[in-house]
């Protein structure tokens, strides 16, 4: 499905577009299409990395995205991003082990900090 979009752009930055468009040997319509693409590639990514720090698995993140998980990856080794999920869960695989499913005592070891 296509469309079409009325959009005002300033003088300074049409003539950046036409300046990038005669660079790679396009026209403005091209060029303006292929930013907009990037623009939106662009922002699944910084969503999959918002989700994933909030708490999301990187899998999930990207699902919930629209990003792919190998970009997330990529993208959060640049950042230097980290997330709490892996400790979260590594924490309790190893409580889960330990308590040998003994509840009383995994909420004893859950609780401290």
């Amino acid at each position: 499905m296509s469309g079409s979009l009325s959009v005002r752009i300033g003088p300074r930055k049409i003539d950046e577009l036409d300046r990038l468009a005669k660079i790679l040997g396009l026209d403005r319509a091209t060029i303006i299409c292929r930013i907009i693409e990037n623009g939106i590639e662009r922002e699944h990514i910084n969503i999959g990395i918002d989700l994933f720090q909030k708490g999301e698995t990187m899998d999930r993140a990207a699902e919930i995205s629209g990003a792919s998980v190998w970009d997330l990856i990529d993208e959060a080794k640049q950042r230097g991003v980290t997330s709490n999920f892996d400790i979260e869960q590594e924490k309790a695989i190893a409580i889960a082990v330990l308590t040998k499913n003994d509840l009383t005592l995994a909420k004893k070891i859950s609780s401290l900090r």
